[in-house]
């Protein structure tokens, strides 16, 4: 039995951020079309940001990292602060306002195909329905996964935008917490503490150097992190910087020593080892295994 292709159409983005990161996918075909994911992005909301959604075509799947605002769901109000999951699709208006504030930073999925609905329900979600999570930096490490998939120019963008769509809902069930329009103090500060380490790890190759850019102690980064269910802050800032180089290194076509220097390594051997620690392979051996060195010249 042949299986209806949905409909992709490009995407409606707001347009009211301070800065957004997106991935795109409608352009591309998707050899299983029951599910699909037809964009993504994080946005750092403005002051004045507002959307109103009356007839959206996909299914849509926001999470609020942090900062606060209001969402009007299926003709209910509610207040939007960090952990909030709502979930809204075709005959579900959405109204969203950003708190001007206290501006919201936040991801959104666009999800299409005829099991679009039954995905939703593993994370006991349906369009009009609002939850709560404990830590939306959980899902966001999610989504920025699927994010380096789906802008890689790989035939498997598709099916591996699925799959982590499905880690994610697994994570919103697993996840569940009371919702509250108010995070706890220090929620805040390591939500402010890890986005820091993600926009600007290429500033800092020490721990101590970043603690004292964000005005905090290192042992109280790592309480934070450690309490919060992250690695350690050694380890989630090395792991930003090899996942960078993993995609230098590809782009470069398996130059390990460009790599190396590129991404702040001085010794191409140390490069290797700490590259290897994260992703349990040597630059080279990973070249080799996908095919993408040219000879590996240096």
């Amino acid at each position: 039995m042949s299986v209806r292709r949905p409909d992709l159409a490009k995407p409606e983005i707001a347009t009211r951020v301070r800065e957004g990161r997106y991935f795109y996918l409608h352009g591309r075909p998707a050899a299983d079309p029951r599910l699909v994911v037809v964009c993504g992005g994080r946005e750092a909301c403005a002051g004045d940001y507002k959307v109103d959604r009356t007839n959206f075509p996909y299914y849509g799947l926001e999470w609020v990292e942090r900062g606060r605002g209001d969402l009007w769901l299926a003709g209910r109000h509610h207040r939007l602060g960090p952990g909030a999951v709502f979930c809204y699709g075709p005959g579900v208006r959405c109204r969203i306002h950003s708190d001007p504030a206290e501006p919201m930073v936040k991801c959104f999925l666009d999800i299409a195909g005829e099991d679009a609905a039954a995905a939703m329900s593993v994370g006991r979600l349906r369009p009009g329905r609002l939850a709560g999570v404990a830590s939306a930096a959980e899902l966001s490490e999610t989504f920025d996964a699927m994010h380096r998939d789906a802008t890689r120019p790989i035939a498997e963008a598709h099916p591996l935008a699925a799959a982590h769509l499905r880690v994610l809902l697994l994570k919103i069930r697993a996840g569940r917490a009371p919702l509250q329009a108010h995070g706890t103090a220090r929620q805040e500060t390591f939500l402010r503490c890890r986005q820091y380490l993600r926009d600007h790890f290429r500033d800092h190759r020490d721990i101590e150097s970043a603690a004292a850019a964000m005005s905090v102690t290192p042992t109280y980064l790592c309480r934070l992190f450690r309490e919060h269910g992250e690695a350690s802050p050694y380890q989630y800032l090395l792991r930003l910087r090899m996942n960078e180089a993993l995609d230098f290194l590809l782009a470069s076509g398996g130059q390990v020593k460009q790599t190396s220097f590129a991404c702040g390594f001085r010794d191409p051997s140390h490069f290797a080892r700490l590259f290897k620690q994260v992703h349990g392979l040597t630059p080279r051996e990973l070249v080799t295994r996908t095919g993408r060195g040219g000879g590996l010249p240096d």
